[in-house]
C-alpha cells in the first residue's frame, strides 16, 4: 500500500518526520487494519483494532508486511543495494511465536495453524488446501492419512507435472539467474515448479464440501488430528463424522464413534441414531436402540427431548421384548406424551400429567378413528393393554378419547374371561403377548410385588458378595392355599 503524502525529506520541519526509515505500520487485528508504530494518540482506528484483537484471543504481527511513503521507497530503491525478494510464501509461513490464539478464537484456521506449525517446527508445506475460503498448509507426511487428500495431491501433482512438460516442449521461456550462489531459472507457468522465491511451490489443492453438515470448525479439527492424534474437539457430534467421513479418516471415524457411543443419552441419544442411520453405522445405531429398550421410560419419557424420538424408533421400541418398564401403563403414558409433543411443537417444557389427560378428553371425536390418529395405530397396537389391570389405570383408558370401543371392549372381556377362568390368559404368542413389568434396583438387596388375575409375583434382587453382580429370582403366590413356587 502506498501513501499519497509527501515524503520525509520534502517537509523536513515536520514533526512527524522520521528519518529514512518512513512511517512504518503494522497489522493489528483480523481485517486489513493498519496501526502506525510507535502508537499515536490520534490514531483511533488502529488503538481500537489493536483492542478488539487482544479480546479475541488474536495478536498477529507480520514484520515482512510494512507501507512506506512513496519517495522513501524511491530512495531505499535508490540507496540501497538491491535485496533477495522475500519468499513467495512468506506471507502463509508465519512463526507460531507470532501467533497467539486462545482456546476460545472464533478462527479455526489459525488454530489449525498454530497446532500444525509446532508438529512440523515451521517447515514449508508440500501442498495448500483451499476450502471454506480459507488456506490450510499441509505437508505430506500427515496429509497422506487421508485417503481425500492423498489422491487430490497425486493428481494434482501429476498434472502440474504434465502441465510443465508441455510448456517445456512448446518452449516458455526463460531466463537464467544466479543467486545465492546457485543458477535458478526464472518462467511464467502460472506458478508451478520453479519460480522466483522458492525452487518448488506448494501445491494447491481445491476441496469443494457441499455436506451442509460440515462446518469450518469441524474441518479445522479434522485436519488438526492428522497432526495430533490426541486432539479433542469441543463435541463429538456429526459435524466431526462428517468430516472424518469426507477426508476418508478412519482412526479419527472410528475414535468419533466410539465417544460417541460412550456419550449417549436422553438429550443425544435421537440425534446419535439418525447419524448412525445416515451413514450406515452398525454399531451407533445398536447401542442407541440398546439405550432405549433400558431408558426410554425411565429417562427420555422425563424429557422434551422425547419429541425428537422418530415414529419409526419409538414403534420398533415398544415392539421390542426387552423394553424395560415397570408396568405396562408407563408405555402407553409414554406413547400418550410423544402424541402430544408433536402436535405441541412449541412447548418448551415437558407438561404435567393432567395437562396431557385433559387435551386428550377434550379431542372431539375418537383419536384412532380419525384419519389423522390411524397413522398413530401401530403404535397403540404394539401395546400390551390386556396388561394394565390397575382400576385407575382402566377408568383413565376410558375417560380419554383415544381408543374406539371395539379396543375396550375386547381388552376388558379378555381382562374378565382371565379372573373367571383362575388366572389363564388367551395367549397364542408368548414373546409378543406376555406382561411386562420390572423394577430398578437401588441397593444391596431389592423385591417388589405385582399382582395380576389373582397372582402375585415377587422379584428379588441381591448384590452377589463384594463383586457387581446381581442374582435375581421371582416367586409366584396365591391367595389360596396352593404353596409358593420360586422360578
Amino acid at each position: 500500500m502506498l501513501s499519497s503524502r509527501p515524503s520525509a525529506h520534502s517537509r523536513g520541519d515536520c514533526p512527524m518526520c522520521v528519518g529514512s526509515a518512513g512511517r512504518q505500520r503494522r497489522q493489528t487485528g483480523h481485517t486489513n487494519r493498519w496501526q502506525l508504530a510507535p502508537p499515536l494518540p490520534g490514531d483511533l482506528l488502529g488503538q481500537s483494532q489493536v483492542k478488539r484483537a487482544t479480546r479475541a484471543g488474536l495478536c498477529v504481527h507480520t514484520p515482512h508486511r510494512s507501507t512506506r511513503s512513496a519517495d522513501t521507497l524511491q530512495q531505499r530503491r535508490d540507496d540501497s543495494p538491491s535485496q533477495q525478494p522475500p519468499p513467495l510464501h512468506a506471507g502463509l509461513c508465519r512463526t507460531s511465536q507470532n501467533i497467539q490464539l486462545s482456546h476460545t478464537s472464533a478462527n479455526p484456521d489459525h488454530a489449525f495453524y498454530i497446532v500444525s506449525q509446532e508438529v512440523v517446527q515451521s517447515a514449508q508445506p508440500d501442498a495448500v488446501l483451499e476450502c471454506f475460503g480459507s488456506i490450510w498448509e499441509l505437508h505430506c507426511p500427515y496429509l497422506c492419512e487421508s485417503e481425500t487428500l492423498a489422491e487430490l495431491y497425486s493428481t494434482s501433482k501429476k498434472q502440474r507435472h504434465t502441465l510443465l512438460q508441455e510448456r517445456t516442449e512448446s518452449g516458455v521461456r526463460e531466463r537464467c539467474v544466479w543467486r545465492g550462489g546457485r543458477e535458478m531459472r526464472l518462467r511464467q507457468d502460472a506458478g508451478m515448479g520453479k519460480s522466483r522465491g522458492s525452487l518448488t511451490r506448494p501445491i494447491l489443492l481445491q476441496l469443494n464440501i457441499n455436506d451442509p453438515c460440515i462446518t469450518k470448525e469441524s474441518l479445522s479439527f479434522a485436519l488438526r488430528s492428522m497432526y495430533r492424534r490426541d486432539a479433542c474437539p469441543d463435541q463429538w457430534c456429526e459435524a466431526v463424522l462428517s468430516a472424518a467421513t469426507l477426508l476418508r479418516l478412519p482412526q479419527l471415524k472410528q475414535r468419533c464413534l466410539k465417544e460417541m457411543i460412550s456419550n449417549i443419552s436422553f438429550s443425544t441419544v435421537c440425534d446419535f441414531h439418525r447419524v448412525s442411520c445416515k451413514y450406515k453405522q452398525t454399531s451407533l445405531q445398536q447401542a442407541c436402540e440398546r439405550w432405549l429398550e433400558l431408558f426410554l421410560v425411565t429417562e427420555l419419557s422425563h424429557r422434551i427431548d422425547l419429541r425428537d424420538l422418530t415414529f419409526d424408533l419409538l414403534l420398533k421400541t415398544l415392539q421390542c421384548p426387552r423394553v424395560f418398564t415397570s408396568s405396562e401403563y408407563e408405555l402407553l403414558r409414554t406413547v400418550l406424551y410423544w402424541i402430544y409433543l408433536q402436535f405441541n411443537t412449541r412447548e418448551h417444557t415437558l407438561p404435567s400429567h393432567s395437562t396431557i389427560i385433559s387435551y386428550f378428553c377434550r379431542a372431539s371425536g375418537i383419536f384412532l378413528e380419525q384419519p389423522l390418529g390411524q397413522t398413530y395405530a401401530p403404535l397403540f397396537q404394539a401395546l400390551r393393554l390386556h396388561g394394565i389391570t390397575e382400576r385407575q389405570h382402566m377408568e383413565e383408558m376410558q375417560k380419554i378419547n383415544v381408543f374406539p370401543h371395539s379396543w375396550l371392549h375386547f381388552t376388558f372381556s379378555n381382562l374378565v374371561y382371565s379372573i373367571h377362568s383362575g388366572g389363564n390368559m388367551h395367549i397364542t404368542n408368548f414373546s409378543k403377548q406376555a406382561v411386562r413389568f420390572g423394577m430398578t434396583v437401588t441397593g444391596e438387596h431389592c423385591t417388589h410385588t405385582v399382582g395380576l388375575y389373582g397372582f402375585y409375583f415377587l422379584l428379588r434382587a441381591s448384590r452377589v458378595g463384594e463383586s457387581a453382580a446381581f442374582a435375581f429370582s421371582m416367586e409366584v403366590k396365591t391367595l389360596g392355599p396352593c404353596a409358593s413356587r420360586e422360578l
